[in-house]
């Protein structure tokens, strides 16, 4: 179930988000199963990053705005339970595969990737190997897939720390601005850096750039930022001309990143400025489902078979 936060502080229900993180997957699902209208499917990672962001920040604001403060304990202690029982039994099964099915030279790499996916670290590890996602492996490692998880959970665990100390130095100020904006202020310093980054590392080391969370942290950042600034979009909703502003926001989201999930592929500079289509594409999906929830693309995300993939 996916729930985000309000103004209010209560969860609301996003059939919507399910339905486009559903988008997401039957991408990436496509790509790997060379399905030829799909050559850029790979950016349903990307809108995974996206929706990440949003939805982690919106838990985070709310808890804040209940308590007024964000107990880190309880919040990793949730993103523990939540993933630590798949991830040792995906792992687990995976070295008991490798083990009888791959040739024993392999099987030292294979651990130091399981150890590196056991810990979050696989994508680090996968950058250092100069291995690059796009391009037509020998012999790919098992656990590759691990890391837009690990991407995930760095900023899950670094993205807290940072709200605690924005936290901390906004309540110190005088004559503060709202919390938002000093939020808002501090994403950008992580935002802006990374999209910098981005761009040089995909084009002086492609392989590289493809993995590393500095890469990536402002797709992430995006999400969040939405997330930060739903309260003014929700305003938005009231306004006379606000559903058919919403619903061609939601197409126009949903077009940006189908043509980048037909058009890119294996020769395309990625990260880098390609990332912009389904990041800003999934970001426009996503207001416009704050902004209103009646729209015909978010009314076809959240059918039941989206969202039962999602």
């Amino acid at each position: 179930m996916t729930a985000v936060g309000t103004a209010e502080g209560r969860p609301r229900f996003r059939p919507d988000v399910e339905g486009l993180r559903a988008v997401a997957v039957l991408l990436v699902l496509a790509y790997h199963a060379g399905v030829p209208l799909a050559s850029g499917g790979f950016v349903g990672v990307d809108v995974f990053f996206v929706i990440s962001g949003f939805l982690i920040t919106g838990l985070i604001l709310r808890e804040i705005d209940t308590t007024g403060r964000l107990r880190l304990g309880r919040f990793y202690a949730r993103r523990i339970r939540r993933l630590l029982p798949a991830t040792a039994v995906v792992l687990a099964a995976t070295a008991a595969l490798a083990l009888l099915l791959l040739p024993p030279l392999r099987w030292p790499a294979i651990a130091g990737d399981i150890a590196a996916s056991a810990t979050y670290v696989v994508n680090w590890r996968l950058a250092s190997e100069s291995v690059d996602y796009l391009a037509a492996e020998d012999a790919p490692s098992p656990v590759q897939h691990f890391w837009s998880l690990a991407v995930e959970e760095q900023f899950y665990l670094l993205w807290p720390v940072l709200i605690i100390g924005l936290l901390w130095w906004h309540r110190r100020r005088r004559g503060r601005p709202s919390l938002r904006r000093t939020l808002l202020a501090g994403l950008a310093i992580v935002a802006v850096p990374s999209f910098v980054w981005s761009l040089h590392l995909t084009a002086s080391s492609p392989g590289a750039a493809y993995f590393v969370s500095t890469t990536r942290a402002w797709e992430l950042a995006a999400g969040a930022a939405l997330a930060i600034g739903a309260r003014r979009l929700e305003r938005l909703g009231s306004l006379e001309w606000a559903g058919w502003m919403a619903g061609a926001l939601a197409w126009a989201g949903l077009a940006a990143i189908g043509w980048a999930a037909l058009t890119y592929d294996a020769t395309t500079a990625f990260p880098g400025i390609a990332a912009l289509a389904p990041v800003l594409g999934t970001t426009a999906v996503v207001a416009a489902g704050v902004v209103s929830r009646r729209t015909s693309a978010g009314r076809l995300l959240g059918t039941a078979p989206m969202r039962w993939v999602g």
